[in-house]
């Protein structure tokens, strides 16, 4: 093995020149291609799709939390052909590639690290290709988004296990497989990576590939394990290994019944150890939490009760007549006076196939958080959350209209509190710089399948918003927020105290959904496994255009 490895290490040094020399020629191409290459696609392909209006490159080129480089143009390619086509045209010029779907990334995982690249929106190809509710599965275009995808399945009887996140009317189902999204059904079926069958990928050298059993001659895309598990290849890999194109999901039944719970805890540790327990016995599709900052934050927004939008879905999910009264009037006497008191609040979403079995698991979890302390609380919000999934995403500024930005890290369960304190010890490490800014931080606490906590510290600071920002609320709240001032300095203190946490959640072994290029993943990983990786990127994408520098490959 020594003298295997002084061979590799030797041929390694002897090639160095020709790499350093490869590389250097591929970014003298890509300073002098950008209007070639532009010009190329514009030959290829229809000028409708392709656009290079600043305001809309200004838009593109930024996220919820980052202004990148700005790109040379934008496609919306309508079909798979177009895709390749664009891909190939890229190639050849050394032009990197970045895919964007709805937009709601916070990790720069679409934004360029160089100006020339060229952005692939894929919203355009959001087609429902097939739904088999014989075999039980559905295929979609990537960029068709959740709320569309569940609104179309929803009066079949169906829906897919993983069915969406909170920004699911602009999320597409692309962008929650290429960042491993969570929320809606995670709590029983884990993350969007966990829910694919089969996917359509163009790579980086304009080849398409498909995963699952559709990757057999003769099959349909009816499971995901045909030998080695391709599909779990490029499902999480932002975008480094190639542009998904369609995706196959598999279907369950829509519940019969669901409960709902709200409680109240005076700490951190006891909500989060009820949380664990609540996920280890499968209780929930959804469980979550917050600590006093964020709740108050929430509730700062208009009124629960005063939402006729928000009511009006409680009462039509509402079956009966009586009970589109009854919860009609707990919520408008309950409001959100409830909450004024409350420090730590968690909140469930429990499915099941009947009425007995949903009221099973909510006495089960009220068990569970009596022991660990809790006192119930209205159900209201887990309620009227379940009843308008696919809200506006006027919460990714605070509520008088502050920058956002959370952070994440995913630890067993064994884990949460310790470090939810490592955490704490960041903030308290960066205390001066958080008051000198008006940096105010919270928590989003969320359970995933049976086995992990999902920790999410948020911060929140007065500044400008950006050119997404106002593209992407609605036009009547944004005109109800304050204006604030642009503040740098802010950024950059959010940027550096946000470093700081995915540090210790990397020193902690947390995982991380949404990497981009924002969290741990090369430098992290054990040897064999970066060669691996690298291996596969450079077989896939060997001119490195496909998305450079996210997940830290280059």
């Amino acid at each position: 093995m020594l003298f295997i490895k002084s061979i590799y290490d030797e041929a390694r040094q002897l090639l160095r020149p020709l790499l350093l020399f490869s590389f250097g020629k591929r970014a003298l191409i890509r300073g002098h291609s950008m209007n070639a290459v532009v010009s190329t696609i514009e030959q290829l392909l229809p000028t409708e799709i392709i656009q290079t209006d600043p305001e809309q490159i200004a838009l593109y080129s930024q996220d919820v939390f980052t202004l990148g480089p700005k790109v040379c143009a934008v496609v919306t390619p309508r079909n798979i052909e177009e895709v390749q086509a664009l891909v190939q045209a890229c190639r050849e010029r050394g032009t990197p590639i970045v895919t964007r779907g709805g937009g709601m990334s916070y990790t720069s995982g679409y934004l360029a690290t160089a100006p020339d690249s060229l952005l692939v929106d894929i919203t355009s190809m959001n087609a429902i290709v097939e739904i088999n509710l014989e075999d039980r599965y559905v295929t979609v275009e990537t960029g068709c988004s959740w709320q569309a995808l569940y609104e179309a399945l929803a009066p079949l009887g169906v829906r897919t296990p993983y069915w969406g996140t909170l920004s699911g009317r602009f999320a597409t189902v692309g962008g929650g497989l290429s960042q491993n999204s969570i929320f809606w059904g995670s709590g029983q079926h884990g993350t969007a990576a966990d829910n694919v069958l089969s996917l359509s990928v163009v790579t980086g050298k304009g080849e398409l590939i498909e995963t699952g059993s559709a990757s057999q001659r003769h099959a349909a895309p009816f499971t995901r394990h045909f030998g080695p598990d391709l599909t779990g290849l490029f499902a999480s890999d932002c975008g480094a290994l190639g542009i998904k194109v369609r995706a196959t999901l598999p279907l369950v039944p829509l519940a019969g019944s669901k409960s709902y719970t709200s409680f109240a805890f005076e700490t951190s540790g006891p909500m989060l150890r009820a949380m664990a327990q609540i996920s280890r016995e499968s209780l929930t599709t959804e469980c979550f939490g917050f600590d006093p900052y964020l709740q108050k934050q929430r509730m700062k927004r208009a009124s629960l009760a005063a939402d006729a939008q928000q009511l009006s879905g409680v009462v039509k999910a509402e079956s009966s007549l009586v009970g589109k009264l009854k919860q009609s009037a707990k919520i408008a006497l309950s409001g959100r006076r409830f909450m004024d008191d409350v420090e730590w609040a968690m909140f469930t979403i429990s499915e099941g196939r009947t009425d007995e079995e949903t009221a099973f698991q909510a006495e089960r979890i009220r068990e569970i958080c009596s022991a660990e302390g809790g006192t119930e609380l209205p159900d209201s919000i887990p309620r009227i959350l379940a009843a308008n999934p696919f809200g506006p995403v006027n919460n990714m500024v605070g509520a008088e209209g502050e920058r956002w930005l959370p952070v994440h890290g995913l630890v067993p369960h064994s884990r949460g509190e310790a470090v939810l304190a490592a955490i704490e010890s960041v903030y308290s490490d960066h205390q001066a710089l958080l008051a000198q800014f008006n940096i105010e931080t919270g928590y989003l606490i969320a359970v995933v399948s049976e086995q992990i906590t999902v920790l999410e510290p948020v911060f929140f600071w007065p500044d400008a918003l950006n050119a997404l920002h106002k593209h992407s609320l609605e036009s009547d709240h944004l005109a109800r927020l304050h204006q604030f001032d642009s503040v740098p300095d802010a950024w950059e203190a959010v940027q550096k105290v946000k470093s700081a946490v995915i540090d210790v959640l990397s020193r902690e072994g947390a995982s991380h959904l949404q990497l981009g290029k924002a969290y741990h993943y090369q430098d992290a990983l054990k040897p064999a496994a970066r060669d691996l990786i690298l291996g596969i990127k450079a077989s896939l994408d060997p001119d490195g255009i496909m998305n450079p520098g996210v997940l830290g490959l280059s």
